[in-house]
């Protein structure tokens, strides 16, 4: 386990919280997150599984059904919630905008009343599904195809993409741009490729120059990196939604990625706060607090409504403490429990 990359999980998805607390002044917190979110998937499964894939000895299916099962019951559950809440206020879905969700089809359809119906959040399970899919086919495309038909490749995605962006209707621009899996599907490529760029000689070059490196310089590299990534949030003021949604984090997530990963082992100061043990639990229920975040926001305001509690940094802390406690229980009870439960270890010995 690349210990920064677990702990940067809670920073992002933190960042993806509050975006949907504090509302459209901030949905650069949501769009970075979900760039980082996806090119991390695309490395991480490539660092996890490449020798497994080389050798023959990876079962695509049973992959995918096993990642399904670590989300799919708390994906459910919080969808249930979510519909029954809904209903108490009034509010009644058509099955067929239902059904999508529960098979987590729904980003399929470019139309935010499908992908963001109840747990409007779950559209990126949809996402995150076809990606567990493609994964072995699209790893193998990827690490055997040379590098002049990659930059060629690259060069024509690059431009059929922007002529996409400034071709649809800018009220589509979430639903084709920001949520669809087909143009999702390129920030997992790049995690892929980024796994290329870091098993390659570049990449173990890269890792050797750090390694002579002393703590100031790498606290260094550590913060610029986070700065340049930061100032996306002003150029995405400046620059239209058709490129800030997904486009313009193409160019700095990989390298924010690529660095903490390099300097894993090496230990610059925000790195070493990084691997304390309180910020790696915290990046150990990163999914469920992305899965049930949405829940504890709506619980907590209708209480804060109710009462008329206006204090907004009371409500916030509500907010926090609510998501923190039912992350970590879901995740003892939903996702640890099913396992690491006795009988699976005792089979396993």
């Amino acid at each position: 386990m690349i210990k920064t990359l677990q702990s940067l999980r809670f920073v992002f998805v933190m960042l993806m919280v509050l975006s949907h607390i504090i509302g459209k002044v901030f949905d650069y917190g949501g769009e970075c997150a979900v760039s980082f979110f996806f090119m991390l998937s695309g490395f991480v499964l490539s660092i996890a599984y490449a020798g497994k894939i080389e050798q023959g000895q990876f079962q695509p299916w049973q992959f995918v059904k096993r990642q399904l099962m670590k989300f799919y019951p708390l994906h459910l559950l919080t969808f249930i919630i979510m519909v029954v809440l809904d209903a108490r206020l009034g509010v009644y879905y058509e099955w067929y905008r239902l059904l999508p969700n529960v098979l987590l089809l729904q980003s399929w359809i470019p139309d935010d009343s499908f992908y963001f119906v109840a747990n409007g959040s779950s559209w990126f399970l949809c996402d995150v599904m076809f990606f567990y899919v493609v994964f072995k086919p699209m790893f193998l495309f990827l690490r055997n195809l040379s590098r002049r038909y990659l930059i060629l490749l690259g060069v024509v995605i690059l431009a059929g993409y922007l002529l996409l962006a400034f071709s649809i209707p800018l009220s589509s621009v979430n639903s084709i741009l920001y949520a669809s899996p087909l143009t999702r599907t390129l920030d997992f490529m790049i995690g892929i490729l980024l796994y290329r760029v870091y098993v390659s000689s570049w990449g173990r070059d890269l890792q050797h120059w750090l390694e002579k490196q002393n703590v100031f310089t790498l606290t260094i590299i550590e913060a610029v990196i986070i700065l340049v990534l930061a100032a996306l949030f002003f150029v995405g003021q400046a620059i239209t939604i058709r490129l800030s949604c997904t486009f313009m984090y193409w160019f700095v997530m990989p390298a924010f990625i690529l660095i903490f990963a390099d300097i894993d082992k090496l230990k610059g100061l925000l790195t070493r706060m990084l691997h304390h043990p309180v910020m790696l639990w915290l990046g150990g229920i990163s999914f469920e607090i992305f899965l049930l975040h949405m829940l504890v926001i709506r619980v907590v305001n209708s209480f804060c409504l109710s009462y008329g509690i206006t204090n907004r940094t009371l409500s916030y802390t509500m907010m926090a403490l609510g998501t923190l406690l039912l992350s970590y229980l879901a995740k003892k009870y939903l996702r640890d429990r099913r396992f690491h439960s006795p009988k699976r270890e005792t089979q396993a010995r």
